[in-house]
């Protein structure tokens, strides 16, 4: 190996070494337990959250998905959410990823 093929000081300390994650699609499955008195605020709080759906509502609980680029948003809007006035839990049920260009098979399920 030569020196030419050793990476540069500024590359080591850049972090440039490691290739760039390729954009992920993400979606999850949360129930939610809110407060009845608070039902209608809180279904608004989500209605105006970007890439939340409510799919089902029964005796105050909602089951939505959650669509974000990578984990780390999906954290972001269960905090979002479980601080909600009215809200007594958010649960994260499902999680799926895969490649944002999504042709190939599911990257990870669990």
């Amino acid at each position: 190996m030569s020196a030419a093929d050793l990476p540069s000081r500024r590359e080591l300390l850049t972090g440039r070494l490691v290739a760039p994650t390729p954009p992920e699609a993400h979606v999850s499955s949360l129930v939610i337990h809110v407060r009845p008195a608070n039902l209608s605020t809180v279904r608004a709080s989500l209605a105006a959250m970007p890439g939340v759906e409510i799919h089902a509502e029964a005796l105050g609980k909602l089951v939505l998905t959650l669509e974000t680029s990578n984990e780390a948003d999906i954290v972001t809007r269960m905090n979002e959410i479980s601080l909600l006035d009215g809200v007594m839990s958010a649960a994260l049920v499902f999680h799926h990823f895969e490649p944002a260009g999504g042709s190939e098979p599911a990257a990870n399920q669990g």
